[in-house]
């Protein structure tokens, strides 16, 4: 099979192959894998689907380009944690959970995408974990096993502290469009997502820590 970036590199079939990609990283996002056709991308993208076939061999080959493009996202958030490597692990945890709110809040797929696949499992989350998210969770991992050990941290098991301390974090971003319908909230204006980033880190992840952990982070 064709590898996902084998297409048109000229600028206008670039382009093209742009908009495919983020019409199906929303519908993937938005309806899950099994829902979406080719036809639907095709049509929301205002293209051909002899164009799409063009850039992209199948519906597969389609999902793993869309899923990469989130790769640069995850890039710049490790670009970011590296400046903290020496702070204390409990600090970089609270930094990642703030770069991973933001994100987000800004690439709102990427969660929806985590939640569906991570329910389904399958050969789709074994392509993700491999590829895109395994290698920055088991890092938070890491990172909450290591203050657990300073004393920072409560000791909960580390993995399930990570993804409890993720899916509660994107809980009201995946669940925006029933905010606004069942509370005519828009959870998504710049005074509600710091009302929710302090909800997170405060209430969330400060329900974590220990006393130590808590002395520590309210001198940061």
């Amino acid at each position: 099979m064709p590898d996902a970036t084998d297409w048109s590199s000229t600028p206008k079939g670039e382009a093209t192959a742009a908009r495919i990609r983020e019409v199906a990283l929303d519908q993937f996002s938005r309806l899950g894998f099994e829902r979406v056709t080719l036809g639907g991308i095709a049509r929301a993208a205002r293209v051909s689907q002899p164009a799409l076939h063009y850039h992209f061999q199948d519906k597969a080959q389609l999902w793993r380009s869309a899923m990469l493009a989130l790769a640069a996202v995850i890039a710049e958030e490790e670009r970011l944690m590296a400046v903290a490597r020496d702070l204390p692990a409990v600090s970089q945890l609270r930094m990642a959970m703030r770069l991973f709110l933001q994100i987000s809040w800004n690439h709102p797929a990427l969660g929806r995408i985590v939640a569906l696949e991570g329910m389904a499992g399958g050969e789709r989350l074994e392509w993700l974990n491999r590829r895109l998210i395994g290698p920055r969770n088991r890092r938070l991992a890491e990172l909450a096993r290591q203050a657990i050990a300073d004393g920072d941290l409560r000791p909960f098991p580390p993995e399930m502290l990570i993804v409890t301390l993720q899916t509660g974090g994107v809980g009201v971003i995946n669940l925006a469009p029933l905010m606004r319908e069942g509370f005519g909230v828009d959870p998504d204006l710049p005074a509600a997502r710091a009302a929710h980033e302090e909800m997170i880190l405060e209430a969330l992840l400060g329900g974590f820590l220990t006393e130590r952990g808590r002395a520590r982070e309210s001198v940061r």
